[in-house]
């Protein structure tokens, strides 16, 4: 196995995907400049991992890599701004966190733990939870009204339902948790 040939074939797998996680990590984050963070530390890491093989899984197998993975650091990232801004409130702790520039304008969902958003979809029907799940693993619209046998304007439909719900149920979660 030649190594160089290895990192080469997964960084090209990488670079052909960029442009894909990038929207998928901007769903995310509602926000460019941490959306690229997320794609360029998944993707560096898709090249750690796969560089050193001798031949890359399946294409939709490195696709739910990257996904997982992006999802993973987004939720790791959250966790990370959630510390330090409740570091920050605290008066014993006020003197060792930094807090980070432009902290003020974090959108409001970046408190939310992994419970909390489980806990929402779970409040979506199953035909809208199972479109809103493969469009959030990175399926295109036709891709999804295919797999669920369904015309393409309903998925639509069931992504804005589920999205309005989604926003609904987390806002007021937050705001009730808020004081």
């Amino acid at each position: 196995m030649d190594q160089g040939k290895s990192e080469q074939r997964a960084g090209e797998f990488a670079s052909r995907y960029r442009v894909w996680l990038l929207a998928q990590a901007k769903n995310l984050c509602r926000n460019t400049t941490d959306a690229e963070d997320l794609v360029q530390d998944t993707l560096l890491r898709f090249i750690q991992t796969f560089g050193q093989v001798e031949a890359l899984p399946n294409e939709r197998s490195c696709e739910a890599w990257l996904v997982t993975t992006l999802s993973h650091r987004f939720y790791d990232q959250c966790r990370r701004q959630r510390v330090q801004a409740q570091g920050a409130k605290d008066p014993h702790l006020s003197n060792e966190v930094v807090e980070a520039p432009g902290s003020d304008s974090r959108p409001v969902y970046d408190t939310l733990t992994d419970e909390q958003f489980s806990e929402a979809l779970q409040t979506l029907s199953p035909k809208m939870r199972a479109t809103f799940e493969l469009h959030a693993a990175g399926k295109k619209y036709q891709d999804i009204a295919r797999s669920l046998d369904i015309p393409v304007g309903t998925v639509s439909k069931r992504l804005h339902d589920a999205r309005a719900r989604l926003r609904e149920f987390l806002l007021r979660h937050i705001h009730s948790g808020v004081n």
